[in-house]
């Protein structure tokens, strides 16, 4: 193979890699666009739904204590939670909306 082959070849693949990779820019920027049109139900993730109160929310104070079931169910899923994630606490899934 000669010196200006393998050039011509070497110029090739570097224009093969870098126009498929514009051509993944592309695709990324088109369904970006298109999953910003589309309805996702109540509202994503972190944002507040429609004719919610913008403000910061309160917990409802209510004068009767909490049953000693609902504690017990509430603590052993806060313990599963805890043991699962123990290692990785960025992987937690994320909080339930309201």
């Amino acid at each position: 193979m000669l010196q200006s082959d393998a050039w011509l070849v070497s110029a090739l693949g570097i224009t093969a890699v870098f126009a498929g990779l514009l051509l993944c820019v592309a695709f990324i920027q088109l369904f970006s666009r298109i999953a910003a049109r589309i309805s996702w139900g109540e509202g994503l993730q972190g944002e507040a739904a429609p004719g919610a109160p913008a403000g910061p929310v309160t917990a409802a104070v209510s004068s009767e204590p909490v049953p000693a079931d609902i504690l017990a169910v509430i603590a052993t899923a806060l313990e599963v939670e805890r043991k699962l994630y123990v290692s990785r606490p960025d992987a937690r899934r994320p909080a339930m909306p309201s």
